[in-house]
């Protein structure tokens, strides 16, 4: 069993993440790459070796290269779907999973995300709509009898908090349709996921305007809009999230490199600039209207011990 224990203070999101044992996700180049695109399981690379350079910095953005810009260019096409129906919106330009090949969902469309990360030799990504629409049991059942080509309709599994209706297709690829009973505040009435195994981490656009040392694996990659859950965070106006993996003897310069004014020239503006000369390893960013966290902490996998740096920014 792969086993991950979390050593220093980290995010609610990375810590779930982490200490889990498995993994259940625009258009353009700031997008996600197709999600089919590959079944085959991809290895994770080996952590980079080498101390991270606290004394880099970051080039001043340019108005096109802030992570504003290229943020907002990126969650634009998942935007343009809120409030369409299902049946009548035109998914695949923004979740490539959605390619006609597969079970459609009922309801009108209240938010729209994906995540692609790695578990140890996995790489899965997940698509995901959320929903106004929530079926009863014997409306799953019937949907899930209703299965296009292809797909066989596994289960519906019952708790207190809703049903999950699963579906799975002939190359891997596994529908999640989640019900809620009681959707609490920024919560869709249904979740509808489409997971599949890649073969590559994306690399969309506002990565690059994230500061990040050199030396580091990227491990997860999540963007969304709306009534829909990003990490186990709503992503209400708009939600970006990246985790990489260092070296675990990288911990202190990582910290030195934050500390180091990178954060100032790639445009965003530090809370509390004594947070990181004390020695904690969770500090608050702005920039524009994104609010947001980097957590920098220790993790032990199988044994062996990292240093994951957390990027979490989010728009009311």
């Amino acid at each position: 069993m792969r086993r991950y224990v979390l050593v220093a203070p980290i995010t609610v999101g990375l810590a779930v993440a982490l200490m889990a044992c498995g993994g259940s996700d625009a258009a353009d180049s700031a997008s996600l790459p197709p999600a089919l695109s590959s079944s085959a399981p991809a290895t994770s690379p080996a952590p980079t070796q080498g101390a991270p350079d606290a004394s880099a910095s970051a080039p001043a953005p340019d108005g096109s290269s802030t992570f504003v810009t290229l943020i907002e260019a990126a969650l634009a096409p998942y935007a343009g779907l809120l409030g369409q129906p299902v049946t009548d919106a035109d998914i695949s330009g923004a979740l490539s999973s959605f390619d006609g090949n597969g079970p459609t969902p009922a309801g009108d469309i209240v938010g729209v995300a994906r995540t692609v990360q790695t578990w140890g030799d996995t790489r899965e990504s997940t698509q995901i709509l959320g929903l106004d629409t929530a079926l009863s049991k014997d409306e799953l059942e019937s949907y899930g009898a209703a299965a296009p080509p292809g797909w066989m309709y596994n289960s519906i599994s019952t708790t207190d908090s809703g049903m999950t209706l699963v579906m799975t297709r002939d190359d891997g690829t596994r529908v999640a349709y989640v019900s809620s009973a009681d959707p609490g505040d920024g919560e869709p009435s249904a979740e509808f996921r489409v997971e599949s195994t890649v073969s590559e981490m994306p690399q969309p656009a506002w990565l690059a305007s994230l500061p990040l040392p050199e030396g580091g694996d990227l491990t997860l990659v999540g963007e969304g809009v709306g009534s829909v859950g990003v990490e186990f965070t709503r992503a209400a106006g708009g939600l970006a999230t990246a985790t990489w993996s260092f070296p675990s003897q990288d911990l202190e310069a990582i910290l030195a490199f934050y500390a180091g004014g990178v954060l100032e020239q790639a445009g965003f503006t530090l809370v509390d600039p004594d947070s990181i000369v004390v020695g904690t390893s969770s500090f608050d960013v702005t920039t524009g209207p994104w609010t947001g966290t980097i957590t920098v902490g220790e993790l032990i996998q199988d044994e062996e011990s990292f240093t994951a740096v957390q990027w979490l920014l989010m728009r009311p």
